[in-house]
């Protein structure tokens, strides 16, 4: 089953859902089916060491993030 995330169109959120094909998915704060499917970026496994930077703790401005972003939403 693929996990997606969306954002839910009546309470503000995102979430992130496991869908089956036959699914419908719907927001797990709020129940609403108004949901709107998000681009994540895709988890990838790495051997060995990476010179990229890691994000550490949020904050104002945290520091960037190699290749595109490191998936956190705080992150950009």
């Amino acid at each position: 089953m693929p996990l997606y995330e969306y954002h839910c169109d009546d309470c503000d959120k995102n979430i992130e859902v496991l869908v089956r094909a036959s699914e419908n998915p719907t927001c797990d704060d709020c129940g609403s089916s108004k949901l709107t499917r998000l681009l994540s970026v895709p988890a990838a496994h790495t051997t060995g060491g990476s010179s990229l930077p890691v994000c550490e703790a949020p904050g104002p401005m945290p520091p960037p993030c190699g290749m595109g972003g490191c998936g956190r939403p705080d992150c950009g």
